[in-house]
């Protein structure tokens, strides 16, 4: 969350830290794709390393107050997702440039 924060706001040396905390607790594919993203080397290469970091944080259990949010816009209108606090859209992948776009996606409630 720390780190989706900081690429939102554009704070390269924030998202960095949180990365390598991250990398540090983590384990197993959270550790590696955590390590991944810390060591790159500008806002652009973090943002495409935390796409699948984010992903895979998506497998675990959400902590209440947490939402799944989504940009159609990402990378090229593949689209991406990642975990933020419920509130005002915050997106990691655009930043400052198109902070606010994005939705938060529906729980399936049939489940």
């Amino acid at each position: 969350l720390q780190a989706a924060d900081a690429l939102a706001h554009d704070r390269f040396d924030e998202a960095h830290e949180a990365l390598v905390k991250l990398a540090d607790l983590a384990q197993g594919e959270l550790a590696a794709l955590a390590q991944t993203a810390a060591v790159a080397q500008d806002l652009t290469s973090v943002r495409v390393a935390f796409k699948p970091l984010s992903q895979a944080v998506q497998t675990l259990p959400l902590p209440q107050g947490m939402a799944v949010a989504f940009c159609p816009m990402a990378f090229e209108y593949a689209g991406a997702q990642w975990i933020q606090r419920d509130g005002h859209i915050m997106n990691p992948y655009f930043g400052a440039s198109m902070l606010h776009c994005g939705v938060f996606e529906e729980e399936d409630e049939g489940a």
